[in-house]
């Protein structure tokens, strides 16, 4: 629980200097400042100044205000490389989606990205929204420019799905019309211009859905559901305008497939370090 508490602490201390006008340096003292590369925790200054750590030293520079947290543990600031933050917790119906708003979408990220940050997590990257109207796009610059607490952002888009695939997101019956979205992709110029959509809206990853998923009521995860071209195509686009691909792949051949598209050589687990945009 101390260590929870000490990366809260540190989290919202950076979140807060980077509303300063003028950044003023503290120093944050325990016995036990985690090194995560030799794996042992030994007593230490954390040095912070505006938004950023500058240091960790053995004693606090002359004239820099201390706070003192004693024997509790402080580790680094932890990273989530797959969330998605307008999830409701308590509910994953199949037609939850359809009853929920973009702005009631958007609210539910602001809480989850909290008590993201709240459990020590700086940064995390979204894998995927089903609002078109990119409400994660929407949280991570609002958290960049300091509008509210909250982690890092790294986000995709609304995930690119084959008409019945994975992210159809239409479970309405045949005689009931849905308008199509812009995600769904059958063609690989069809794939072109829904990469192009989300790079038009800000996106930081590609996200494609190269099978289908586990206990999805429209597709098999066996299956393989874009083709390799089109993943190909996406992987093409996405790399020209300096972005990343991941996709989301359970099925052997829709895996091996991603791979030869070129999706984890440049999709790997490690998060983008490229600023977001505002």
């Amino acid at each position: 629980m101390r260590i929870t508490r000490s990366a809260i602490f540190i989290s919202l201390l950076v979140a807060a200097g980077a509303v300063a006008e003028e950044p003023a340096s503290l120093a944050i003292h325990s016995r036990h400042v985690l090194d995560i590369r030799g794996g042992t925790a030994s007593e230490g200054y954390v040095v912070v100044r505006g938004d950023r750590i500058v240091s960790i030293d053995r004693s606090a520079p002359k004239g820099t205000r201390v706070i003192e947290l004693g024997d509790a543990t402080v580790l680094p600031g932890l990273i989530d490389c797959h969330v998605h933050l307008e999830s409701d917790w308590n509910d994953f119906s199949a037609t939850s989606n359809l009853r929920r708003s973009s702005p009631e979408k958007t609210l539910m990220g602001l809480k989850n990205a909290q008590t993201y940050l709240q459990r020590g997590f700086t940064t995390v990257r979204d894998a995927g929204t089903t609002d078109p109207a990119y409400d994660t796009i929407a949280l991570r610059n609002a958290f960049a420019r300091g509008a509210f607490a909250g982690p890092r952002v790294l986000a995709a888009g609304v995930p690119i799905s084959v008409t019945g695939g994975h992210n159809d997101l239409n479970p309405l019956a045949p005689d009931v019309p849905m308008v199509k979205l812009p995600n769904i992709a059958d063609t690989p110029d069809e794939m072109r211009v829904a990469v192009r959509h989300d790079l038009r809206n800000g996106v930081d990853w590609i996200k494609l859905m190269a099978t289908g998923g586990v206990e999805d009521s429209l597709s098999d995860y066996n299956v393989q559901e874009l083709s390799d071209e089109q993943m190909k195509v996406a992987v093409e686009v996405a790399h020209r305008a300096g972005r990343k691909v991941m996709a989301h792949a359970e099925g052997t051949a829709g895996i091996t497939a991603a791979v030869r598209a070129g999706v984890i050589r440049s999709s790997t687990a490690r998060c983008s370090t490229r600023k977001p945009r505002n």
